[in-house]
């Protein structure tokens, strides 16, 4: 009788094209996030402060936030870093905002800080407290439409803030020299946002 060997079914080698696929891109993420710790636990405000009289919540694994001034604040002050989060609009024409660097003070929101904008408007993206460079035909093209996912990376290293929207970068500045160091937070500004996925990697500790 003949026999083939060493001839394997298609169907094996598929898969082991799959796993093999599989592992490269974990692989990839996983290099990717080195570095990297949660700031946000998809459960409780740990870590976080409510200030000014802000409205934040966690539900279903997510920070919400539907009403109200005020602003949440990080434990921790930060320098050099570089965050990730991911956020959504539940309506249109949305106002809010990541803070980096920022002091305590201030009657609504802090009177010291930088402040990427989170809005769906031409203003999305915006570096506020510095001069900035901001490609709004960019982030038209990028940004996904209301209560669909995004994710902000920002990068913040001395003098130089750059934003990358899904990837891609849509804003920087290199006048960010008049704040060090400062606190994280998200801005209440009556918008309709929610968040989820917050991750940091510091420079220089």
């Amino acid at each position: 009788m003949f026999r083939r060997r060493g001839v394997l079914p298609i169907g094996r080698i598929m898969a082991a094209f799959w796993l093999l696929e599989a592992a490269s891109v974990c692989w990839a993420a996983d290099k990717a996030e080195k570095g990297f710790v949660s700031l946000f636990d998809g459960k409780t405000l740990a870590g976080w402060h409510l200030e000014n009289g802000a409205k934040f919540v966690v539900e279903d694994g997510v920070l919400k936030h539907n009403e109200g001034h005020g602003w949440l604040r990080s434990d921790k002050e930060y320098g050099d870093f570089e965050l990730r989060l991911e956020f959504r609009f539940m309506k249109p024409g949305q106002d809010g905002g990541v803070f980096l660097r920022a002091k305590k003070e201030g009657k609504d929101w802090p009177d010291r800080k930088y402040e990427v904008q989170i809005e769906n408007t031409a203003r999305m993206a915006s570096i506020f407290g510095s001069k900035f460079d901001l490609n709004v035909d960019l982030v038209k093209q990028v940004l996904k439409p209301d209560g669909e996912w995004n994710e902000y990376d920002i990068r913040a290293v001395g003098t130089r803030i750059e934003v990358r929207l899904n990837g891609e970068l849509v804003s920087n500045t290199n006048d960010a020299g008049g704040l060090k160091r400062g606190y994280l937070g998200l801005q209440g500004e009556n918008g309709a946002h929610e968040y989820r996925n917050f991750r940091i990697k510091e420079f220089g500790k």
